[in-house]
């Protein structure tokens, strides 16, 4: 839990807010008090209050909520649909997420996962029992209290007829637990939500996603055409989480049938709680803060707290604070530092083609402290209403992103403009999607262009990054209902994905016109795009796709060619760069998909598709790779030849930070890395050399930032705190 900002509200109706719990896309959920009750108050974004149509969905969560009686949910106190700014107060639930219990203890025995199995379903036989359908169970909605499991979180909640779509197209829910109809944007049942809690529970019998990590559409290609591994699962359990696993709906159990199964195991009821005890530890932790919150004046929390297990102090105490209604909990960071390796101690080496001299001798690595790199200072830093899944800075304006709006900051960090959908009456909304960092936006010549919808449309939308004007809107070809990831603009040409095309299951890639203001070529796939890019050179837009296949199409959306190869398309220089199997980089002709040189040893890419920095001009490119010693060094290539130009060795990760992949930017002379506790360096790209660190983020997860460097400035966004702050390139 935060403490309240100045942006925040002291009261919501009859309740006085002590802290901020948590931020999602529609609004804040805050824990709140009137006399002796705590309760957790969800309010609208105020932005989004003005929309009517957000008001209905609002109005029909608080109704959703109010059907839902179980003692598995968490039930609707008090709301106001009607007011300024519609707010929502639910039952406080005294317990921490089942993902962070996972996450931070490991999977839960055989007991508390046949607990959690009964408890999800008699939440559903609620819910569905109420004419709903969740669409979005997974372990951040599971609330483990002493009493039992809890649903929560009815935002996304639908009867039958709706659709796993929104009005831009995005599919809605979070993708690891999503069915495969929900994954195609087909319509739902309550089959759906049987699928969900299968995943979940066996996220909590194996401490991982079923379906694997990666891009989200790798996961969903997954998802719809491939058979979840379940045998960690305890035999007890794995016929039924293989049922509920089924792709086809109508194989999957009810959830009366999941009760009865759990039912009929007849095993004998354990003395005390259900849950393991580091988890009990945890719940109590939260219970005795709670108690020790209500006691003292709203927004006031710092100074030590002592409880059960000794004095912890109030800051990672509250991090376990959090209740129902979308509570998100701050994840325990990683706690050791990290020390960059001084750059007189690199080593140099050669990439070479084929990997020459990546298995050749190396001098041994010193991997010593640098106390003398400078911390970079913040230029700014400013609180959103909403979280910003990407950040873009160019044009001496900061443009940050989010479903509902679009804001240039000025280089203090105010408001300098704003495009929402009461801008221009055209009723615009975007393709970003909640707290998820993701690519819908792209700058060119002084203008941004954004993926999103208006009336009946999807599109890109042009703004005027000088005036927050909109100038134009390019609409996709009917068939393409919405857009999942903005690749780039090339030639006058944006480059885009997402669900339609012929296939009424399948996916697009398109080109949009900009200048024509219309769609210069659509070409449907089958095969999930998972990560794509623009070559600089060859005039052909290549991707990778979830069937293994590396594709290339030219300037009028035919294949020119096709190369089946396992591989995350990493970057594009003179050459296409791919991160292949076991470790290796391969550099292909643009023209031909001919393998040009490859090297061995790299580092596995960010899902996000920065894990290979290039230069301005194309001719140089910097990625992470493994040493002989164990440890890692950023190393510069030649992207021509694959000739390594140099290497700086930096030190392992906090053991307990949780790998997302290598992370790189380069911009405005630094080359950034993002190392794994989330800690940002710049460094020399001509020599390998720290220049400054900055240590702000020091225990986020790298991949739940959105991140961009330009225009004399570094800028990252937390869209889980809705904070986005600004360096300058020199960290002064």
């Amino acid at each position: 839990m935060e403490d309240l900002g100045a942006g925040d509200p002291r009261r919501v109706g009859r309740y006085t807010l002590i802290g901020r719990l948590g931020v999602g896309g529609m609004g804040s959920v805050y824990l709140g008090r009137s006399g002796g009750r705590t309760v957790a108050v969800k309010v609208a974004q105020p932005e989004l209050a003005r929309d009517p149509g957000f008001r209905a969905r609002f109005a029909r969560e608080v109704d959703a909520a109010r059907k839902v009686s179980s003692a598995f949910t968490a039930a609707v106190v008090d709301a106001d649909a009607r007011a300024e700014v519609p707010w929502m107060a639910t039952a406080f639930v005294v317990g921490v997420p089942l993902h962070h219990a996972v996450t931070a203890h490991g999977p839960l025995p055989e007991d508390a996962l046949r607990t959690l199995a009964a408890g999800l379903a008699e939440a559903l036989i609620s819910i569905h029992g109420a004419g709903l359908i969740h669409r979005d169970l997974k372990p951040a909605n599971v609330m483990l209290a002493l009493n039992g499991p809890h649903v929560i979180d009815f935002g996304i909640s639908r009867a039958p007829e709706g659709t796993a779509l929104t009005r831009t197209g995005a599919v809605v829910g979070s993708v690891p637990y999503m069915s495969p109809e929900q994954t195609l944007g087909r319509s739902l049942t309550p089959a759906s939500d049987v699928f969900s809690l299968g995943s979940t529970v066996a996220f909590a019998a194996l401490g991982s996603h079923v379906y694997g990590d990666g891009p989200a559409a790798t996961v969903g290609y997954r998802i719809v055409h491939t058979e979840p591994d379940i045998e960690a699962v305890p035999a007890g359990l794995r016929p039924l989480i293989e049922a509920c696993l089924a792709r086809d709906p109508g194989a999957r159990p009810t959830s009366r049938q999941v009760v009865e199964y759990i039912e009929r195991a007849n095993r004998p009821l354990t003395s005390g709680s259900w849950l393991p005890a580091a988890v009990i530890a945890d719940i109590v932790a939260v219970r005795s803060l709670l108690t020790d919150l209500t006691r003292r004046p709203p927004g006031r929390h710092s100074g030590p707290v002592p409880g059960p297990r000794g004095r912890l102090s109030a800051v990672s105490r509250r991090r376990l604070l959090l209740g129902a209604g979308g509570a998100v909990l701050s994840a325990v960071g990683a706690g050791a530092g990290l020390r960059l390796a001084r750059g007189e101690d690199e080593v140099s080496g050669r990439a070479g083609a084929s990997g020459a001299g990546m298995g050749s001798p190396q001098p041994r690595r010193i991997r010593r402290p640098s106390g003398d790199v400078p911390e970079g200072r913040l230029a700014w830093k400013v609180n959103q209403s909403a979280p910003s899944p990407q950040v873009l800075s160019a044009n001496g304006v900061v443009a940050c992103v989010s479903g509902a709006a679009v804001r240039g900051l000025d280089d203090k960090g105010g408001t300098r403009w704003t495009v929402d959908s009461g801008t221009g009456g055209h009723g615009l909304s975007f393709a970003a999607h909640d707290a998820t960092p993701g690519f819908v936006a792209a700058v060119d010549g002084g203008l941004l262009y954004v993926a999103g919808a208006w009336g009946a449309r999807r599109g890109v939308a042009a703004i005027d990054m000088a005036e927050g004007e909109v100038v134009s809107m390019t609409a996709l070809d009917r068939n393409c209902s919405g857009v999942l990831r903005f690749w780039g603009i090339r030639d006058g040409r944006a480059h885009l994905h997402g669900p339609g095309g012929q296939d009424p299951d399948g996916r697009y890639v398109c080109a949009l016109d900009l200048a024509g203001r219309g769609t210069a070529w659509a070409y449907s796939t089958a095969a999930l795009p998972v990560s794509p890019a623009v070559p600089l050179t060859g005039g052909h837009v290549v991707f990778t796709t979830a069937d293994h296949r590396v594709r290339a199409l030219d300037s009028s959306g035919r294949t020119a060619w096709e190369r089946r190869l396992t591989a995350t398309l990493a970057a594009t220089a003179k050459h296409v760069i791919v991160f292949g199997e076991r470790d290796t980089l391969y550099a292909l002709d643009p023209a031909t998909g001919d393998e040009v040189w490859r090297a061995d040893g790299a580092a596995e890419a960010s899902a996000q598709g920065d894990g290979i920095a290039i230069n301005k001009d194309g001719s140089l490119l910097y990625g992470l790779w493994q040493d002989e010693d164990g440890g890692h060094s950023l190393r510069c290539l030649d992207s021509a030849t694959g000739t390594a130009r140099w290497r700086a060795p930096v030190p392992a990760g906090p053991k307990d930070a949780r790998g997302s992949g290598v992370r790189l930017l380069h911009g405005d002379g630094n080359l950034y890395w993002m190392a794994s506790d989330a800690v940002v360096w710049a460094v020399d790209p001509e020599q390998g050399r720290a220049r400054w660190k900055y240590s702000g983020l020091r225990g986020k997860r790298p991949d739940f930032l959105a991140w961009s460097a330009g225009d004399g400035r570094l800028c990252v966004s937390d869209p889980a705190a809705r904070t986005v702050a600004a360096l300058h390139a020199n960290g002064a």
